[in-house]
């Protein structure tokens, strides 16, 4: 699917063009001219397996790759490019399903080399998508989210954790207007877990 309205190449292969509506109103308030393309795919069987026993498997798949120069690796330069992002959704018919990804936990101490002590609230987080429509919005969003970061259009550090609160609120948003008053609700009371945690002055 490709939309004229961006001045990015969108292609769905799982047959959501509301979303894809949804996602280009969104990006009417910000610059996409250095995005390449947005692509949607379903996801595999062999992506969606738990990487550990125990653990839930993945429901979405989030890429934001960065633009390449070179690639030192070949013999040959490659071509140039600017931002790609691509996304897997799961297409299977077990929804409501559970995801574990990046999100916000209370305070705790890490240790790294280049610092003896320091705290972080990035950490693993559970939360449902009640369709995969609203899969596809939280996904999207999360990459979507770190181009922006990469950017500069957005005064937030690039991580993973702050990607999941944009695709909460945007995800919260496409429910509301979905009338899923219901998955909105429990995305935003997390959400506002998530922000009771960052008040704390512990930013990343």
């Amino acid at each position: 699917m490709h939309m004229s309205t961006l001045t990015v190449a969108v292609h769905d292969r799982t047959g959501v063009p509301a979303v894809v509506d949804f996602l280009v109103n969104k990006l009417a308030a910000y610059d996409t001219h250095l995005l390449d393309w947005i692509r949607i795919y379903p996801m595999t069987e062999q992506q969606h397996q738990p990487q550990l026993s125990g653990e839930l498997a993945p429901v979405t798949l989030s890429t934001c790759w960065p633009p390449r120069e070179t690639w030192l690796d070949c013999d040959e330069p490659q071509a140039r490019h600017k931002f790609r992002i691509k996304v897997n959704i799961w297409q299977g018919e077990d929804y409501p399903a559970m995801e574990c990804n990046w999100g916000r936990v209370p305070a705790r101490p890490i240790r790294r080399r280049s610092v003896q002590e320091r705290y972080t609230t990035r950490g693993l987080c559970e939360w449902s998508y009640p369709d995969r429509l609203s899969a596809t919005v939280h996904a999207l969003t999360r990459a979507l989210f770190l181009y922006l970061a990469q950017t500069h259009q957005l005064d937030l550090p690039p991580s993973n954790s702050n990607a999941s609160t944009l695709g909460h609120r945007w995800a919260i948003e496409w429910l509301h207007c979905s009338g899923q008053s219901a998955a909105a609700e429990a995305l935003s009371a997390q959400l506002v877990k998530w922000y009771l945690i960052q008040s704390s002055g512990l930013q990343g």
